[in-house]
């Protein structure tokens, strides 16, 4: 499979809106991979391209790095960096599935539906632990936080497998972690450096996860400016095996 971080950025993205510390100031002086659009990812699966959560920044996303094809759009949460993007979806020439668990479905229809979107979206809806089958691969979503409807998944297509956590905390339950278990390819949210977050995990966390998980990769993903900019970010990790921090545009073979 391959995967294709659009956005890598956390709710505020990089540069943040007012903010002039040293991260934000660089990231506009300098550009590049400095920059971080709100989070998005891309999979392109047998016949099936499969986009994971809609940032409010996803028209622009899409529109540079021309996507033209799009079967599924996978919500893991309903709160506006996740999902805000979602109306610019009113105008796509073509029919789209929409897998989202029944009560984030409602929050989000509520919240963010409209009713041109329901002549272009057919709401799929999965069911934590439960397979969702697909002729050629499956995907396993997971609680990813207890209390709320977040969810993390398992993506497996023939031996390979891919874990894609969202607005996870460091204090996983027993069952993410046995999800996680000898994956190919763990992709963690890392907002921050080294700070302790109640519903997120660090970098330092996620470095630590991969080994208790036994995961062969890992790529840190969803960051903000608490955290390195990305070239010290990407300095730091070097010292680890299979350490990958994404960047705006990033694809990966899996």
């Amino acid at each position: 499979m391959k995967i294709h971080f659009l956005g890598t950025g956390a709710a505020e993205g990089i540069p943040v809106i007012g903010c002039d510390c040293a991260h934000c100031t660089r990231a506009r002086n300098e550009g590049g991979k400095l920059v971080r659009e709100r989070n998005a990812l891309l999979f392109s699966l047998p016949d099936y391209e499969l986009l994971i959560d809609c940032a409010p920044d996803i028209r622009n996303l899409i529109n540079k790095y021309q996507i033209t094809k799009l079967d599924g759009i996978l919500a893991t949460r309903s709160r506006y960096d996740h999902i805000g993007g979602i109306k610019e979806f009113e105008w796509w020439p073509g029919q789209l599935d929409f897998l989202a668990e029944d009560a984030l479905f409602e929050t989000i229809k509520r919240e963010h539906w409209t009713e041109m979107l329901d002549a272009v979206m057919f709401h799929i809806p999965y069911y934590p632990g439960s397979s969702l089958y697909f002729n050629g691969f499956s995907i396993i979503p997971f609680a990813a936080r207890r209390r709320r409807p977040i969810f993390g998944i398992s993506v497996k297509e023939g031996q390979t497998r891919v874990v894609y956590t969202s607005d996870t905390p460091a204090r996983l339950t027993n069952y993410a972690r046995r999800v996680m278990k000898g994956c190919d390819l763990l992709i963690v949210n890392t907002p921050t450096f080294d700070t302790v977050l109640e519903n997120h995990i660090n970098t330092i966390e996620a470095i630590e996860l991969r080994e208790q998980v036994g995961a062969k990769r890992v790529i840190l993903t969803y960051i903000n400016h608490e955290n390195k900019p990305h070239d010290e970010l990407e300095a730091f990790v070097r010292q680890f095996e299979g350490v990958t921090v994404a960047y705006d545009g990033m694809a990966v073979e899996v």
